[in-house]
């Protein structure tokens, strides 16, 4: 059972809770999570799958937590989360049999701390792959890996895990690059659609492919949408291996238990199958929470791990000024155009694991199978840029020409499999859930099966259905049945196209964290620096819960960031 009273509540129990709350407790907080699953942790989550024997990553599988502060300040790793850091990086089979492979570019060299070094051995052999499908391109990225090392990589990592109120009135982090004196980021296209600095950057049509469709991992982007220079930073560094592929031991749920392990060292408090029904407010300051069994907890701080539609509506219309909650409802409209995002439109997939008895080989070079994140597909940029991509998947849910991802974590983790079997987790978009009824959303939750297998087969001759055991696809459906936080079952929640970022991120009024209902914070991806695991929202947020309340802990100061 809850106390009556705590200093802090979460509205919520997803990883950007389970980050803020290991902070507040730590800063001498008694604090408290309440969320309404039955697991804590949200999108940092892992189920038996597809089979008995086998640990699936339902939701987030690429995690990097280690770059997080949260993995350091609280000596996560002794609690229990093990990276391995594989040499081998990202890479992409074409169906002619030609190949980009990297190398990690930044390994890891303290797997306690995170801190890489630099490898120009690594360096090289990346350009020389990029280089032997177009020289003009390795050429390219030769350049890109300079400025990467000389000034990005840091402005990137500032950027991330600062908040727009750290900024004040002049350019943030990556802004800054535009005027660099040695290492400048070029803003005619960093500042471009995903299309225009595709085919700006690269000549060839493989490496303009490789971009526009590996930017897709990140943050679901279409070729007409803006990733500004965050997203284009943060996709050169994997689209060219420079940051370290990670495979976290036991699965993506060992991340919420290592924290809720350093939560509990702090006496912190979590309570599942608790939903908050509403956030107490009087005078426009909250107070508390109430369940939906209608117990109240009272409280001095209220803090939303929700989407910004949930915050608002758990505190309430008559709290908020009309314009900002008008804002807030119009993020639930359908777009009045597909090739448009009105919210919830973009990170959409068909996403899970399929078991094999027997690993892939792959003729092109036996080393592909020890690629973490490895793509297949046509170099066919028209068939982004011509928007056919995209409506095929509106209207039939699976493209006809299909892009996948596949990422195995068994050679580095035998937690996820039985002893001499497979498995890997497969990665195609899709659409968002309204467009298909439930029925439909169940049938392509088994026909991509098929298709997945009989696309993978023609880079790897043995994935096929005699090599197959079984498969657990999720869909847009599954996804809006678990989490309401994602309307379109999309897994990023709300688009982060540029026009949706840093001091726009969820709105201008908004965006530093505090909400206009005194005491009210929000942590979650709907704040900047937008989805994903290892982002800085809930570490920006609790900096200025400590600035509010004078709070002493305050790990930045040492750190600088």
């Amino acid at each position: 059972m809850p106390d009556r009273k705590y200093d802090a509540v979460i509205v919520g129990g997803g990883h950007h809770a389970t980050i803020i709350a290991c902070y507040l407790a730590r800063a001498g907080l008694k604090t408290a999570m309440f969320e309404r699953w039955h697991e804590m942790g949200g999108g940092a989550c892992g189920e038996e799958l597809p089979v008995p024997g086998y640990i699936q990553n339902v939701c987030a599988h690429f995690t990097r937590f280690y770059t997080n502060p949260a993995y350091t300040d609280f000596e996560l790793r002794d609690h229990g989360l093990v990276y391995v850091f594989p040499e081998n990086n990202e890479a992409w089979i074409y169906p002619d049999g030609s190949y980009i492979f990297g190398k990690t570019m930044f390994p890891v060299i303290d797997p306690f701390t995170g801190k890489s070094s630099f490898s120009q051995e690594a360096a090289d052999y990346t350009i020389k792959s990029v280089g032997e499908i177009n020289k003009d391109d390795g050429d390219t990225v030769a350049q890109i890996i300079e400025s990467y090392k000389g000034a990005w990589k840091e402005a990137f990592g500032k950027y991330r895990y600062s908040g727009p109120g750290e900024w004040g009135d002049g350019p943030d982090p990556l802004e800054a690059l535009f005027n660099h004196p040695k290492y400048p980021l070029d803003p005619k296209i960093a500042l471009g659609t995903v299309g225009e600095i595709a085919t700006t950057m690269f000549k060839s049509p493989e490496m303009q492919t490789f971009y526009m469709r590996a930017i897709q991992t990140s943050n679901g982007l279409f070729p007409q949408d803006r990733p500004g220079p965050y997203w284009h930073i943060h996709a050169l560094g994997l689209i060219l291996s420079m940051e370290p592929a990670a495979i976290v031991q036991g699965g993506t749920h060992s991340i919420t238990h290592a924290l809720l392990r350093a939560f509990e060292r702090y006496g912190g408090e979590f309570f599942v199958l608790n939903e908050v029904n509403k956030v107490l407010v009087d005078n426009k300051k909250a107070y508390g929470i109430e369940l939906t069994n209608g117990d109240k907890i009272l409280a001095d701080i209220v803090v939303s791990d929700l989407s910004i539609e949930l915050t608002m509506d758990k505190s309430g219309k008559d709290n908020w000024p009309a314009e900002l909650w008008a804002k807030g409802q119009k993020l639930k409209d359908k777009p009045d155009d597909l090739y448009n995002t009105s919210a919830y439109e973009r990170t959409q997939l068909l996403w899970g694991n399929i078991a094999l008895m027997d690993a892939p080989k792959y003729p092109q070079n036996p080393e592909l199978g020890m690629v973490p994140r490895l793509y297949f597909g046509k170099a066919d940029p028209e068939y982004f840029l011509s928007g056919r991509y995209q409506k095929e998947r509106w209207d039939l849910g699976i493209a006809n020409q299909m892009y996948l991802l596949v990422a195995p974590d068994v050679q580095w983790d035998p937690t996820r499999a039985p002893a001499g079997r497979f498995a890997a987790l497969v990665e195609e978009f899709t659409c968002p859930w309204r467009q298909f009824s439930e029925k439909q959303w169940l049938k392509i939750k088994k026909d991509i099966e098929f298709r997945m297998v009989e696309e993978w087969g023609k880079y790897a001759p043995n994935v096929n259905m005699d090599n197959f055991i079984s498969a657990w696809i999720a869909t847009p459906d599954d996804v809006v049945n678990r989490n309401p936080c994602m309307p379109q079952g999309g897994w990023g929640a709300l688009d982060a196209n540029y026009e949706r970022l840093g001091r726009l991120r969820p709105f201008p009024e908004i965006s530093g964290y505090r909400m206009p209902i005194k005491n009210y914070y929000l942590c979650s991806s709907a704040a900047h620096s937008a989805h994903g695991i290892g982002r800085g929202s809930s570490y920006a947020c609790y900096k200025v819960i400590a600035q509010d309340l004078g709070l002493k802990y305050k790990p930045w100061e040492e750190r600088g960031w």
